[in-house]
């Protein structure tokens, strides 16, 4: 491959894609081409000015079995290829069971990238999808250190040898890796659509601060796209949290809980069939046509979905700071009981200087 310059930019919240993308730079470095890493968050696509000598992988986490919206927006906002080679590598999240480490689901996350990419006029040479320890603590707890030890040995090795092909001039594209997620981003489509449009609201409205947060601001000064802040002394997370975990990560006192309890009362507030309750206000008299299950009716479920989640937030941050109160959801959350998961050997912070 004639390359004379290359780098790598990802997007990461515990270190997994971080990982992935300083492997892919070490194998790129090891045959002399100059090759720099940064995050996107810190990379204004300004900045880039590609050319047919130049090769820029893309290295994103896997979130609703798709690309995460900040990274979706950034290549978006790439400026035309120009000719220069481009590859993107996911990270999904796997489990170790049994002595077997089960795949994760990247689904869409390359396509959809390598798509946006080709419109772009950039040169895709290859996908890749890798497995790295599930970091999704509130679905989950954390599993040991050595099974995350060994989901990461096995996904080096792999990322090693996508991108030496890559630079001996090969393309990776029609893989059992590739056919494997190609499947899956057919049936988890309408799964991907609905986390970009709903669920990652959702999902980033669960987070709070349990009675051990002391105000440090660490949860805020490391998150990779500011979407936290601190209020009066406590974390509040703001409409673009990507739930990337970061924050619960890095928490000197693991303060930072995802409430299932609270996932429970958000999810009955915003299934209130409010298009049904609104039109037979009057008695059923104001319109006689029947809202039930038409696709009116669910456009105005839709609407009040987002004015939902985040009006219930919004109390719920008032009513946090009550000790009785923040006891109760501290307490009905496994998260309080669980480990948090953060790379093994990455220092805690540092994510946030690259």
């Amino acid at each position: 491959m004639n390359t004379t310059n290359a780098k790598i930019i990802f997007t990461s919240g515990t270190g997994n894609s971080w990982k992935a993308a300083q492997w892919a730079s070490d194998v790129i470095s090891s045959y002399n081409i100059n090759c720099t890493i940064s995050s996107c968050e810190k990379t204004p696509v300004a900045e880039l000015k590609p050319a047919p000598d130049h090769i820029i992988g893309f290295v994103s986490p896997t979130h609703g079995f798709t690309l995460p919206w900040h990274m979706l927006k950034y290549l978006l906002s790439l400026p035309a290829g120009n000719g220069a080679k481009a590859f993107v590598i996911a990270t999904r999240g796997s489990l170790r069971v049994f002595g077997r480490n089960l795949p994760g689901i990247s689904g869409s996350l390359t396509f959809l990238a390598a798509l946006i990419l080709l419109i772009k006029r950039w040169k895709v040479v290859g996908l890749e999808s890798i497995n790295m320890p599930s970091n999704w603590y509130s679905l989950h707890p954390p599993q040991s250190r050595k099974s995350h030890e060994n989901i990461i040995t096995r996904s080096e090795t792999k990322v090693e040898y996508f991108v030496q092909k890559l630079i001996n001039g090969k393309k990776v594209f029609f893989s059992l890796n590739n056919l494997y997620e190609f499947f899956w981003a057919f049936v988890l489509l309408p799964i991907s659509i609905l986390y970009l449009l709903v669920g990652r609201f959702f999902l980033a409205k669960l987070f709070f601060a349990n009675s051990r947060c002391d105000s440090c601001g660490a949860c805020a000064e490391n998150c990779p796209i500011s979407a936290i802040q601190i209020i009066k002394g406590r974390p509040y997370w703001k409409y673009n949290c990507e739930s990337c975990m970061r924050c619960a990560a890095i928490c000197p006192k693991n303060a930072v809980e995802a409430g299932h309890s609270l996932g429970v009362i958000l999810y009955f507030i915003c299934s209130i069939p409010i298009s049904t309750w609104l039109f037979s206000l009057p008695g059923g008299t104001l319109v006689s046509l029947d809202f039930h299950g038409s696709i009116t009716g669910q456009i105005i479920n839709t609407l009040y979905f987002y004015p939902a989640v985040f009006f219930t937030y919004f109390i719920f941050t008032k009513l946090i700071r009550i000790k009785i109160v923040n006891k109760f959801f501290t307490y009905t959350t496994f998260t309080h009981i669980w480990g948090r998961y953060f790379l093994p050997g990455l220092k805690k912070g540092s994510l946030n200087k690259k």
